[in-house]
């Protein structure tokens, strides 16, 4: 088959692909040209997993269907090129965004499925605990001021400001996400598409959008000087700004942010609070195993519970995520010593793995895994018979 094969043929293969993923729970479809064959991989609950080969004749037919339906230029293929479109399932419409990029063997693809349906305005069904939640719910009310979340790419930052954002969204309040791409649509909120190409970067949105006096304001992320300064003066100037930031913890956003030109009395009067995120994978509730071997419905008398594997898990052990996270409310004080930040965080991200594990949410694998690669990383050694020890910056648990 090639790009002139029948569009029927090459639909069928496409529906099958994104239906199987869309079971399956993927975040991510990727398609990946070789020499001898196209890999199929799906990421679900934040891990690739493969699921077969394709023939490399059908690559140019896929590529091309996928850019029809996405809006795409069909006559490029030496530039990475992004596009989106409805794909209508069994369910429902879902949202998938296209990303295409050429490689050594051909273009490749990854398709990116935004089920809306899975949306929520709840903080606690992320993972938050309810005091977390509902700190996170009356610093976001505010009249003005800045709330930033802090983590690596694809740890769910977007996913909680949206959440809160959607809490808020009962008609009194104008509020403006601007997003590179725009990842949620909802009725109330109004979005715009950061453009990089086109000389529309976050600093030129953000000076036309102000001029919609917003009340609440999403920037999508803070990734210049000329970003950082709009943000906090928006945050001055009677806007309640949230925005995410790349660092590895909260305490980082402050020097994160000093490293971007922000003086220290404005980051000072403008920053409401610092929320650092992970996510972890929880364990499936049908087949986990505790490590006594006793029975996995009784969590709460010192037992850790391990991934075993059954077919509502495809075998894996883990079956969704939750959120491992740290807290940092912030007020003109804490900002006097950089040293003393830590001091503040509820909870502090060793807390928040204690009471995952702890309760049966997920593993010290998974914990491990996720972290190991943090500056804050955590080391378990296997303790005595009731469970393990968990070590970071002097702070021990016995789980």
């Amino acid at each position: 088959m090639d790009a002139d094969a029948p569009q029927g043929r090459v639909d069928c293969l496409l529906n099958e692909i994104l239906r199987n993923a869309i079971e399956e729970r993927a975040s991510d479809v990727h398609i990946e040209p070789f020499t001898t064959l196209i890999r199929l991989r799906f990421r679900v609950d934040g891990r690739l997993r493969e699921r077969g080969t394709l023939e490399p004749q059908l690559l140019g037919a896929l590529l091309l269907r996928l850019k029809i339906l996405s809006r795409i230029p069909v006559d490029c293929s030496a530039l990475p090129q992004d596009g989106k479109w409805l794909y209508e399932g069994e369910n429902g419409a879902i949202d998938v965004r296209v990303s295409i990029i050429p490689f050594l063997h051909g273009e490749g693809a990854v398709l990116r499925i935004l089920t809306v349906a899975t949306a929520t305005s709840d903080p606690r069904q992320l993972g938050f605990d309810e005091e977390t939640a509902a700190a996170l719910q009356r610093v976001i009310r505010g009249n003005s001021g800045l709330l930033l979340v802090t983590g690596p790419t694809g740890c769910g930052k977007s996913t909680t400001i949206h959440t809160l954002l959607r809490g808020l969204n009962d008609g009194t309040r104008k509020i403006i996400t601007v997003e590179d791409p725009v990842e949620y649509a909802a009725d109330g909120i109004q979005s715009v598409q950061v453009n990089e190409s086109q000389g529309l970067g976050f600093a030129d949105v953000l000076r036309s959008v102000l001029r919609q006096t917003p009340d609440v304001l999403f920037v999508g992320e803070i990734r210049d000087e000329k970003t950082a300064a709009i943000a906090i003066q928006a945050a001055l100037t009677g806007h309640f700004v949230c925005s995410t930031l790349h660092c590895n913890d909260a305490a980082g956003a402050i020097v994160r942010l000093r490293q971007l030109g922000i003086r220290p009395h404005l980051i000072a009067a403008t920053l409401r609070g610092v929320l650092s995120q992970r996510l972890v994978r929880k364990l499936c509730p049908h087949c986990r195993i505790s490590r006594a071997g006793g029975s996995a419905a009784v969590h709460n008398d010192g037992r850790i519970f391990h991934p075993n594997g059954c077919p509502r898990c495809k075998f894996c052990g883990y079956f969704g995520q939750t959120v491992l996270y740290e807290w940092l409310p912030l007020q003109t004080q804490n900002l006097l010593d950089e040293k003393m930040l830590h001091t503040h965080l509820v909870p502090d991200l060793v807390t928040c793995a204690h009471r995952k594990v702890f309760s049966g949410e997920t593993s010290p694998e998974e914990i491990y895994a996720v972290t190991i690669c943090d500056n804050a990383a955590f080391r378990f050694d296997v303790g005595d018979e009731n469970g393990w020890s968990m070590a970071k910056s002097g702070k021990d648990f016995l789980l």
